[in-house]
């Protein structure tokens, strides 16, 4: 790999936010938002003296009020956020970050008597709130909160919870980013950060990625009381949070991540159903590709290995050849989608090059200040590093279509993010399969196609399996690390069977999902987003030239709508049903034996 000679890699550029760490315009924003928060602190505390009259003028101030401050502290936050992603070692983002954290729960605390008011009024006073154009942005996000008022504490409960969280549930999951971020990885004698060592993990040569993958799997053994207390400590506070909203009646962990997600358990459970019956399915993509490695069994080193064929992963891929592969993908689809690609990357919006102190993974977040997309992702020049920046450029794509939307219209939830990014892959990968010359072009899609389909009817399932019994688990007493190790591999055996050699043991610390203080199980809504993409794709060639438009009306009612709703409005399908998820099973279906001709 040519790594360090790649000039074209892409850092931030966020200039037109803030000019450094050290820019005055921080502490100004940060004192507005003190004042701002003390006001709408004074207009909560008139909530229950005011006459329905004066209550609603009152109601539709605050709102605008707590828009405006949210959109300052998140701007704060996610400027913050850039600098520690490139490195974790920042000593001034990170205490940025956490005045950040501090003050969104005050932001909170602030909101709660008019939160609460507004999800204990009567029908009747909501829709003359909502009848005024100045509220009736927020009409889906109130109504859906509703659903779960039975679970509401008082207001000085829901106060103090806030207030609490701030140092106690999140302070974990931020002990365990910065972990993750000076972590370092004993790789075959050289000292590696988790980012570099993962990148290891996706190369041809079989004995590096073994090495890595021990490596990691060391690093994170060394720590592994440390993580197994991050993880007691969340899955307890949330247990404990469950205990006291189940006084009328019982909430279960499930009902908290459906809820968030905006989707009912009878769709979780038909989907997870239909995905348990047609499981094999990733089986047969894991076979293909040990046979194709020349190995009886993959083992977990190799679920990401590149394919084995003389092909583009033969050689290292410039960063902008990356870009413009993605881009005339996406423009064969929607010509501004592929230009908004670029403009990603001229304007500095990208930050992909190896740090030493980098954080793990990729994300997209956006400014809302501005209402601009951002990506941070490793670049390391392997194909797999072309569909995980098309992923993130399709959450990017998501936000810059409903940039012109009122902003809690723009919040949406996990499944169907994920149904933007996973379809931006697609798009990517149809496109490289189509404009294959040769075999081995057309095999290195096909391995992809494979490793995907492993990776979401499997994977997924193993980590959403191993979080319920977390959650079991946990509601019993503290969990050690050999419990958890224990958990971890019986949730890979029940998905994973005997189709790979061996079990990643130590993921329940490795993987970041787990270790989110502010979102539980962030897993299945990558699965959701894989089925509802490919049949939500099916529908391309079917609509023709008015695809591009439906799509993006589509995109545009995720924050406005119940996943339910969506579908049902969009494509007339019932999502609460297994035949759906069948459907695009059948799909994967046909991706698995088109690898398996290969």
């Amino acid at each position: 790999m040519m790594m360090e000679h790649d000039q074209t890699i892409p850092v931030w550029n966020n200039q037109s936010i803030y000019s450094s760490l050290t820019d005055p315009k921080l502490n100004q924003d940060f004192d507005k938002s003190e004042k701002l928060i003390e006001t709408l602190k004074a207009m909560g505390e008139k909530v229950s003296t005011s006459s329905d009259d004066a209550l609603q003028t009152l109601i539709v101030d605050a709102l605008q009020l707590y828009k405006e401050v949210k959109v300052t502290v998140t701007t704060l936050s996610v400027y913050a956020q850039s600098f520690s992603s490139v490195d974790a070692k920042n000593e001034l983002a990170a205490r940025i970050k956490v005045k950040t954290s501090e003050l969104s729960a005050r932001i909170d605390q602030a909101f709660k008597p008019i939160d609460q008011c507004i999800i204990a009024a009567p029908d009747d006073f909501l829709e003359a709130l909502f009848a005024n154009n100045k509220a009736a942005a927020f009409r889906f996000h109130f109504e859906h909160d509703r659903k779960m008022a039975d679970h509401r504490l008082s207001t000085s409960e829901e106060v103090a919870m806030s207030a609490l969280s701030t140092d106690g549930l999140h302070g974990w999951g931020r002990l365990y980013t910065e972990l993750a971020g000076q972590l370092k990885c004993d790789v075959d004698g050289q000292e590696l950060g988790l980012a570099s060592a993962f990148n290891m993990t996706l190369q041809q040569d079989a004995e590096k990625r073994r090495l890595a993958w021990e490596g990691i799997q060391s690093a994170w053994k060394s720590r592994e009381e440390t993580v197994a207390a991050i993880l007691n400590a969340i899955n307890g506070w949330r247990t404990q949070e469950r205990n006291l909203r189940s006084a009328k009646k019982p909430l279960h962990y499930l009902d908290v991540s459906c809820h968030r997600q905006c989707i009912e358990r009878a769709t979780l459970d038909a989907m997870m159903a239909a995905t348990d019956a047609q499981k094999t399915l990733g089986h047969r993509a894991l076979s293909g590709m040990a046979k194709g490695l020349g190995v009886e069994k993959l083992g977990p080193q190799d679920l990401l290995a590149p394919c084995p064929v003389t092909g583009q992963d033969g050689r290292y891929i410039t960063f902008e050849e990356g870009i413009r592969l993605i881009s005339d993908a996406f423009s064969n689809f929607d010509e501004e989608m592929g230009q908004f690609a670029i403009q990603m990357y001229e304007n500095g919006w990208i930050d992909a090059k190896p740090t030493e102190a980098r954080s793990t993974g990729a994300y997209c977040t956006k400014f809302l200040n501005v209402r601009e997309p951002r990506v941070f992702m490793t670049w390391n020049g392997a194909i797999s590093n072309v569909i995980t920046l098309a992923h993130e450029l399709g959450h990017a794509w998501h936000n810059w279509v409903m940039k012109d939307m009122e902003l809690f219209e723009t919040y949406y939830p996990s499944t169907l993010a994920e149904t933007a990014s996973i379809f931006a892959e697609t798009l990517v990968r149809d496109a490289l399969f189509e404009q294959a010359e040769t075999d081995a072009e057309r095999m290195q899609i096909a391995w992809q196609e494979a490793e995907r389909a492993a990776a979401f009817l499997n994977n997924i399932p193993a980590r959403f399996e191993f979080e319920k019994r977390l959650a079991e688990g946990r509601k019993e007493g503290y969990l050690s690390a050999s419990e958890l190790t224990s958990m971890m591999e019986s949730s890979w055996k029940q998905w994973y069977g005997d189709s790979i050699s061996g079990y990643d043991s130590m993921f329940w610390a490795s993987k970041l999902h787990f270790s989110i203080s502010g979102l539980s199980f962030y897993n299945y809504p990558y699965l959701f987003g894989y089925l509802f993409s490919l049949g939500v794709y099916a529908q391309k060639d079917k609509m023709g030239s008015d695809f591009k438009q439906a799509y993006r009306e589509l995109l545009r009612d995720t924050g406005r709508m119940t996943a339910e709703e969506l579908i049902r409005k969009h494509l007339d399908q019932d999502i609460t049903q297994q035949d759906f998820w069948l459907s695009s099973l059948k799909i994967v279906e046909g991706l698995v034996e088109r690898f398996e001709r290969s």
